[in-house]
């Protein structure tokens, strides 16, 4: 999950983004932008904020057909809409989201797999259409005078706005005024309802008010070795899609089942789809864990820890930690050689569990 700040109206954003893996600060500035005007409709449960978000707006050009999105256009269209949309008085806080977090099934159709393998390119232009930002929107106050934004991510399973994403995209201590998920066209639409959660699982069902999405078949487990697709918005590249294979299966001390890919995702994926060949939904993104050269594998007994928590847990550690080249701390210096990154993630068949 990744934090943001931003000010408006005098068009000055403050950037600030808290990673779990390594932590990073950036900063951006923008002039404030008009957008996001388009009238909201009386049926919330139908139509988005920011109905100017057609070909030709919000990063889509004549000569490509897909988008081009910088950060400062996202932020502004993200801040814009939820100000509208608190003013309507239709979305919710987390705090009262989170009141749903120990309902465990939900039952809904799902629609079938598909079976026809894709081009990579087909699998991107489907996948872009049914993947959402979800950010967590909290209000400037007297003391801090900026927008605070966390990203996350999301994919449609029900075309009446049900969305499955990570549970610790909900699962944290966050007071955001406002809960809200954007499409690749920058629509902009309300989180209504967590419908239900597995915390040790790290997945989720929620709902937005919206009709008519285009869902993501979910598929079935496939055999280490087999490509997969991923889909999410790390750091400040949104509806970014990266391929590799699927590396292994793994389970926890809890008896939970992982997989492990080698596809590229990072901060801000959290709850992407990983797909297999025909674009079924065969996992999702839920953490990264760190090998050093001493065999330790840092947060790889935490996994169902909340990237926030595992952030905050890794800048008090760095804040006590010596320089690694101290041969007084070999804690620290055993650490000082990071070898790979693992990508881990939730198996479908978690994800089918809520379903039930």
């Amino acid at each position: 999950m990744r934090y943001v700040t931003a000010s408006f109206p005098t068009g000055r954003f403050l950037v600030g983004i808290l990673i779990a893996i390594n932590g990073l600060q950036v900063s951006h500035r923008i002039d404030a932008q008009d957008i996001g005007k388009g009238p909201i409709s009386k049926s919330q449960q139908s139509q988005p904020v920011g109905e100017k978000s057609v070909t030709n707006t919000f990063g889509w050009h004549s000569d490509r057909p897909y988008p081009t999105l910088s950060v400062d256009e996202v932020l502004d269209r993200l801040t814009k809409s939820t100000e509208e949309l608190i003013q309507k008085k239709v979305v919710k806080g987390a705090d009262e989201l989170r009141k749903n977090l120990d309902r465990v099934t939900f039952s809904i159709a799902l629609i079938p797999a598909l079976s026809k393998e894709l081009s990579t390119q087909e699998v991107y232009r489907r996948t872009s259409e049914s993947v959402f930002l979800v950010a967590g929107m909290t209000k400037p106050t007297e003391k801090d005078a900026d927008w605070k934004t966390s990203f996350s991510t999301a994919f449609v399973v029900h075309e009446d706005g049900i969305l499955s994403t990570s549970a610790h995209v909900f699962d944290h201590d966050d007071h955001d005024d406002a809960v809200v998920a954007m499409d690749i066209r920058g629509n902009v639409y309300p989180v209504v309802e967590v419908l239900a959660a597995n915390r040790k699982a790290d997945t989720l069902l929620f709902r937005i008010g919206a009709k008519g999405l285009k869902p993501i078949p979910l598929g079935q487990e496939v055999a280490p070795g087999s490509p997969v697709r991923v889909m999410g918005h790390p750091g400040d590249s949104f509806f970014f899609f990266s391929s590799g294979h699927l590396a292994n299966y793994e389970r926890d001390e809890d008896n939970n089942s992982w997989l492990n890919v080698t596809a590229d995702f990072g901060q801000g994926s959290s709850g992407g789809p990983v797909m297999d060949e025909a674009g079924n939904v065969i996992g999702q993104v839920s953490r990264t864990y760190t090998l050093y050269a001493s065999g330790d594998s840092s947060n790889r007994s935490r996994r169902r820890s909340s990237l926030t928590q595992k952030a905050n847990d890794a800048d008090a550690k760095e804040k006590n930690t010596k320089d690694a080249d101290d041969e007084s701390d070999p804690e620290a210096k055993k650490k000082s050689d990071p070898q790979m990154v693992f990508k881990a993630c939730t198996p479908v068949s978690a994800i089918r569990a809520l379903l039930k």
